[in-house]
């Protein structure tokens, strides 16, 4: 019964997991487990943390099984469930953990130090948009980056290498 759920695309799967099919959640769990864990502990330090929010993504994964809409790939759509439970975490935590010092939150603006909206930058493309934010914001991988914009790793690089060609000429008020 396992071989003919391994052959499927993960659409698939998802659909009969969305089904009830239980064995369909069993394949798309043990072709993605690794990607999750490895996300997240990239990004958290302690291990019981890891383990912790390893845990919430796939219960969320399983809560949320109903709205998954298959026009959409299942690997980005879980790893949006992974951001968005690694940002309520990590908010948690912080909330919890700090208290607000006025003293050590001012700053002065420094000269060639401002923050860039990447998303506002008409000179991008949107797919360089989204592999700068995914890279440079969010702090994926090459790999990360190919499987949730759904190209290879090369194009990736390629991409995100244009696109900061594009920010550096721009920012030093050269004419692309």
């Amino acid at each position: 019964m396992d071989q003919p759920f391994s052959n499927l695309e993960d659409t698939q799967l998802m659909l009969k997991y969305q089904d009830g099919d239980h064995m369909a959640f069993e394949v798309l769990y043990m072709r993605h487990k690794d990607k999750v864990y490895s996300y997240i502990s990239k990004r958290l330090h302690h291990n019981d943390d890891v383990e912790d929010l390893f845990q919430k993504v796939f219960a969320k994964f399983h809560k949320s099984r109903s709205l998954y809409n298959p026009k959409y790939e299942v690997l980005p759509w879980l790893y949006t469930i992974t951001k968005s439970e690694l940002l309520d975490f990590i908010k948690k935590r912080k909330m919890t953990t700090s208290e607000f010092n006025e003293s050590l939150h001012t700053h002065t603006k420094k000269e060639n130090n401002e923050i860039i909206n990447i998303q506002s930058e008409d000179n991008l493309s949107q797919n360089e948009k989204d592999a700068i934010e995914l890279r440079y914001v969010d702090d994926n991988d090459f790999l990360e980056i190919s499987s949730i914009l759904n190209t290879t790793e090369s194009n990736v690089r390629k991409i995100i290498s244009r696109g900061l060609s594009k920010l550096r000429k721009k920012y030093r008020g050269v004419k692309s």
